[in-house]
């Protein structure tokens, strides 16, 4: 077995059922890599680290400690999916959106911004509706938009946070995804003035930044005694296996590698995807936000609807479908604007090429068929 993984295992901890909360090597070696990457003002203690079987069972852990079923999480939206389903699924925690326009307001400056007048209304809003909000949920770097939050809008987010004694909860899954020359961002862990340590709460996971989704492991960083208490009682059934354990540590101490080499290539093959697709879609003339981090972009493709309604949204993309595209749409993302889909380009570039070539023929072919059915309808 060690021969078929090709790791070397230590032979009485890696037949043990071993939980990593246990694992005290695993912790260390994750929070010498948080501090190298992260700057954390305080040292990070790893007592205070927990590692899940993904982040999205940590987000589905803290829905599950600090809400009731009906509460809910404040979350800008459009947000990532899967956020909908970590805490409603099981826990019936309410993911409740903070609702972004792409028509910037007053005061805003950019598509989709998130401002803390944005975050005030949600709460109120959720208040009217009877449901108690528990906690508010950061994406920084986002997922779908590929932006970073400036270090105002989340020290605002912690204030606005501390102000109603609620949670927040900041996740930096793609911490070392920035790939946008000249783009960085602080992690909140290197602000001095966080309000309210016992409700502020870090996740980070391995799978985005490292590309191992399938092995598992996301981290939850909190300074809450009560909340880890109860944590420890039901981590069971969402714990990392030890063989994991091991292949992440190995994967992360050599931080001088992690440095040099790996970080650099990852960070050229994403503005090397990124380009090919902003180009594409340049050629199609299909607007799209400007990506700063992570693998995907949000793009406008409400001129090849029918009609801007969420149905016909759906219509687009099992077109897209049928002709052996697959992006996802808005309503994937909770957005309430019909038309927008997120792209991913994080894939080889020949595999890219291929399918933004066939995307090009296929709006293109879109086009046409709504030109003719226009011209259909005005001749009737």
């Amino acid at each position: 077995m060690r021969h078929a993984i090709g790791i070397e295992l230590n032979e009485r901890k890696s037949g043990s059922g071993m939980v990593a909360t246990d694992n005290i090597i695993f912790r260390e070696t994750i929070a010498a890599f948080l501090t190298h990457y992260c700057k954390p003002a305080k040292p990070i203690d790893p007592e205070n680290l927990l590692a899940f079987n993904g982040s999205g069972s940590a987000v589905e852990a803290l829905g599950e400690m600090l809400a009731e079923p009906g509460d809910g999480f404040l979350i800008p939206a459009p947000f990532y999916g899967g956020f909908k389903s970590d805490l409603q699924m099981r826990f019936n925690v309410i993911a409740y959106p903070v609702t972004l326009s792409s028509e910037p307001a007053p005061g805003e400056t950019v598509p989709f911004e998130l401002t803390v007048e944005r975050i005030e209304k949600a709460f109120n809003d959720a208040k009217k509706k009877g449901i108690a909000i528990r906690a508010l949920l950061l994406c920084n770097p986002n997922n779908p938009f590929g932006c970073i939050y400036s270090d105002k809008l989340v020290k605002d987010c912690l204030q606005f946070a501390h102000k109603h004694k609620i949670h927040i909860i900041v996740d930096e899954l793609y911490l070392l995804s920035i790939f946008h020359e000249g783009s960085s961002m602080n992690s909140v862990l290197s602000y001095t003035d966080i309000p309210d340590p016992e409700r502020f709460h870090f996740i980070w996971g391995f799978s985005k930044d490292f590309a191992v989704s399938g092995f598992r492991c996301g981290v939850l960083y909190t300074q809450n005694k009560d909340l880890k208490a109860a944590l420890y009682n039901t981590m069971y059934f969402q714990t990392v296996s030890t063989v994991t354990q091991h292949v992440l540590m190995n994967l992360i101490k050599d931080l001088d590698w992690v440095d040099r080499v790996y970080v650099p290539a990852s960070h050229k093959r994403l503005r090397e995807s990124n380009k090919i697709v902003c180009e594409f879609l340049q050629k199609a003339d299909i607007p799209h936000l400007e990506c700063k981090a992570g693998f995907f972009l949000w793009a406008d493709f409400r001129k090849f609807l029918k009609s801007q309604t969420f149905e016909d949204e759906w219509e687009l993309f099992e077109y897209f479908m049928d002709n052996k595209l697959y992006i996802s749409p808005s309503v994937a993302f909770t957005c309430n604007e019909p038309g927008w889909f997120r792209i991913i380009f994080a894939e080889d570039p020949k595999i890219l090429q291929i399918a933004m070539e066939r995307l090009l023929k296929v709006v293109q072919k879109r086009r046409e068929e709504l030109s003719k059915h226009q011209n259909e309808t005005k001749t009737q």
